[in-house]
């Protein structure tokens, strides 16, 4: 995927995933996942590993300038690459790229064909229904872990994905 990263996805994951903990000086503190707590440390804008590959743990500090790099090279390195097998990945416009971006991002880049997931593989399977914007709404929505504290933003969330999913690209 290299350059041709969707922008408008990163976008997306930045908008959700915020830039967290921010200190006065602009730099950024781990913060505990939202859903794992400290089982799961999180910087910047939402990753758990740096580009070398090693763990981010408690009191980790970073700049803005790393965090945009640790997202891209998460993006680069294991979620581009697992998006772009599959089979209607080449069909699908920068916009419903960037929308299974941010749903990567946020579930997991091995979402299609993987149990319990069965809604946005369809979606990805399904060409002739891209521009059924209420059908993929109702799918995306799907994934929002009710009842946990992270459901309403996981609406949001979802929501937004669907909307830049039926987004024509002009």
């Amino acid at each position: 995927m290299g350059s041709e990263i969707s922008e408008c996805g990163i976008e997306l994951i930045k908008r959700f995933e915020g830039y967290h903990e921010q200190l006065p000086d602009g730099r950024a503190r781990a913060y505990p996942d939202p859903l794992s707590g400290w089982a799961l440390p999180t910087l910047g804008y939402g990753s758990t590993r740096y580009p070398d590959g090693s763990r981010v743990k408690r009191g980790d500090i970073i700049t803005r300038d790393e965090a945009e790099e640790c997202l891209r090279n998460e993006i680069e390195k294991a979620i581009a690459p697992v998006l772009e097998k599959i089979p209607t990945w080449d069909r699908m416009n920068e916009n419903q790229r960037g929308a299974l971006l941010s749903f990567a991002y946020n579930l997991g880049a091995h979402f299609y064909n993987a149990q319990n997931r069965g809604s946005i593989t369809l979606v990805c399977d399904t060409p002739e229904f891209w521009g059924e914007k209420k059908w993929i709404e109702n799918q995306f929505s799907k994934y929002c872990n009710p009842g946990t504290p992270v459901e309403a933003g996981l609406r949001r969330r979802r929501k937004a994905e669907a909307e830049l999913f039926c987004r024509p690209v002009l």
